[in-house]
């Protein structure tokens, strides 16, 4: 079996860290635009906090796209023979927060955008159609794997999982009394 080299849990973690913490910096300059702060200088670093994020998420997909594809076409116990173990919840934890934020970046590059046609500057716009389509993409590519990953691994068994339905609590109100239950003011 074929032996493939993938990035540490540690290290993967650190980069989704890292997309978190870009797109909270692109968010808050974004939301300058349109209030009285908005001038040159926020427009600039909303296109650098964005860059940023850009780079950001770049640099995390180009380590959770290999992982998930590789987990998509072998088993999760391939990893036996090497130095690296991966488990199945690690995978799942670090591609859904990954997914996550992807997907809230291109929410605030498209809000980004509407803000920028709605209020006007006479600079470039700081995001383009073109990171858009690209961000577009890469969250679209992610899901896919995603959904392959689950639907073609072991199904958990339904007979495992029982739903418990919570007791109903005792009421000690009676229709006649409803009326005390409520606290009113009139005065």
């Amino acid at each position: 079996m074929r032996q493939h080299s993938m990035a540490n849990p540690k290290k993967i973690q650190e980069l989704v860290h890292e997309c978190n913490v870009q797109l909270a910096l692109f968010r808050v300059a974004t939301q300058g635009i349109g209030t009285a702060q908005d001038g040159a200088s926020l427009r600039r670093e909303v296109e650098t906090a964005g860059r940023a994020c850009q780079k950001a998420v770049e640099a995390a997909n180009n380590v959770v796209l290999p992982q998930l594809r590789a987990d998509g076409k072998y088993p999760f116990n391939h990893f036996q023979n090497s130095k690296i173990s991966f488990s199945e919840a690690e995978i799942a934890r670090h591609g859904s927060l990954f997914i996550g934020c992807v997907g809230a970046y291109l929410i605030e590059m498209k809000r980004c955008v509407k803000l920028e046609k709605t209020f006007p500057a006479p600079t470039e716009p700081s995001v383009t159609r073109q990171q858009v389509e690209r961000v577009e993409l890469i969250l679209d590519t992610l899901e896919n794997l995603i959904t392959v990953h689950y639907s073609t691994n072991e199904q958990p068994c339904l007979d495992k999982l029982q739903v418990t339905p919570r007791r109903r609590r005792a009421t000690s109100c009676r229709p006649q009394c409803v009326c005390s239950k409520l606290k009113t003011s009139y005065a």
